[in-house]
């Protein structure tokens, strides 16, 4: 691999040791300051929420830099990063081929139509996403993974199985499914890959959660001998991202969880481990898999990731904001009382939107913070659910793209297409030789969000 932690701190491992240590091993500043810009690798994020939203409780008021959040609206939960989100309001999106749902999925990231057969009704998309076009551009062997695909129960219950549970794409009609099991992306991450392994293996991970103990341990040694060789504000950011990681673990290999009763279980009766497939189990599992992906991109383990929590026609019951009705169902209806359970559900999002951004913000990273170095593209697969619209998108945009965005802004953008969006995260990320995403698509990026 090029530019190794190894080549960059000179240490004298053996380099399946440094390779095993490279999961927890944070981007250090020191690196990062060491930089012609002063900053950490530039990342880039696609994350996504389905059925639609409240538009009018979801956009910011005013202009530009002097906007606000409408109070108790869906998005004051952002008000802490303010300055890091900039605010695409009007753009138009393009849609292709048959189904409500479907043509709006397929094409959300790909700017391309149906291939018309594959994938159930109307067929998957028949062009690649804009993160597959990104990662193949990159240098090879900057990180083990060119991409990680993760998911919140993207397979649970709903129409159309197959094209509306996968949203990015590799090429024509070659859907990349996301990996919603926290157990395997875990080990995944900390196993590395075919090509790039880590040097721990499969068994050695199996014995740490037979004997209930972490990871962590297979490398205490080797962490030891770095945190002598790193200085103190490195040594910090070290012990901050093999806690997160701790954590994680804790949360995952907990044999044994107390449970509050109902359907027949008896309160302070135990439950193995984490149910995958359970209603109930989706905020637990949304907050692992948001710790893990932070995990990965701060440990440079790939630089280009999406996230799905749950799927298009997505039938999560969101109970825990006193919601029963399935979400897609909710989403057709338009009362007063169900206007407001779809609040209650956007304002939940935008909160763990807040929890995603406070992870990412906190960790240093040169002259920023992880989240400076990020463009991280939010959009819901509609824009209201009963009218299966997706114009004007609901979307934003977290993170400084590296210093190659100009945040803090909401930006009149109702002459420019959502496709040229994914054109602009293409330039913000170093691929300039992208100017036009899908045959849907319009060419040229969005002047208005650069720096």
């Amino acid at each position: 691999m090029k530019n190794t932690r190894r080549d960059f701190l000179g240490l004298g491992f053996q380099a399946s040791v440094t390779a095993a240590l490279t999961p927890f091993v944070p981007y250090l500043s020191s690196r990062a300051a060491a930089q012609p810009q002063g900053t950490g690798p530039t990342r880039l994020m696609l994350l996504m929420t389905s059925n639609g939203s409240v538009p009018n409780e979801y956009w910011p008021m005013g202009n530009d830099a002097d906007y606000t959040f409408k109070p108790n609206s869906i998005t004051d939960p952002l008000t802490p990063y303010k300055s890091k989100l900039i605010f695409p309001r009007g753009m138009k999106r393009p849609r292709g081929g048959g189904g409500g749902h479907e043509s709006a999925f397929r094409t959300m990231w790909t700017g391309a139509g149906q291939t018309g057969s594959g994938g159930g009704f109307g067929g998957y998309a028949k062009g690649a996403s804009i993160d597959q076009l990104i990662a193949k551009q990159l240098p090879m062997g900057q990180t083990t993974f060119p991409s990680l695909q993760f998911g919140v129960q993207h397979d649970g219950p709903g129409a159309n199985p197959t094209v509306l549970t996968v949203m990015t794409y590799s090429a024509p009609g070659q859907p990349l499914a996301p990996e919603s099991n926290p157990y395997t992306m875990f080990q995944r991450l900390m196993l590395g890959s075919g090509d790039a392994p880590t040097g721990l293996t499969k068994e050695q991970l199996e014995k740490t959660r037979v004997r209930r103990k972490s990871v962590l341990d297979l490398v205490r040694a080797e962490l030891t001998t770095l945190e002598k060789r790193i200085d103190r504000s490195d040594r910090v950011k070290l012990q901050q991202h093999t806690d997160g990681i701790s954590s994680i673990e804790k949360r995952l290999n907990n044999p044994m969880n107390p449970t509050g009763g109902g359907n027949g279980v008896k309160v302070g009766a135990i439950r193995p481990g984490i149910d995958l497939k359970a209603n109930e189990s989706f905020p637990e599992l949304l907050g692992i898999q948001n710790s893990l992906a932070v995990a990965a991109l701060a440990s440079d383990r790939t630089r280009v990731l999406s996230m799905q929590w749950s799927r298009s026609f997505s039938q999560v019951r969101h109970t825990w904001v006193g919601v029963n009705s399935e979400h897609h169902t909710l989403s057709h209806k338009t009362s007063a009382t169900d206007q407001m359970h779809k609040f209650n559900i956007e304002r939940w999002y935008a909160q763990r939107m807040a929890e995603l951004y406070r992870q990412m913000d906190s960790i240093p990273e040169g002259n920023g913070t992880l989240l400076d170095n990020m463009m991280l593209i939010y959009c819901n697969d509609l824009t209201e659910g009963s009218a299966h619209s997706v114009s004007p998108p609901i979307c934003q945009i977290a993170g400084k793209g590296g210093g190659k965005l100009k945040s803090g802004r909401l930006v009149d953008a109702s002459s420019y297409d959502f496709t040229q969006l994914l054109v602009t995260a293409a330039h913000v990320m170093g691929v300039n030789s992208i100017n036009v995403v899908g045959e849907l698509g319009k060419p040229g990026d969005i002047p208005a969000l650069r720096a």
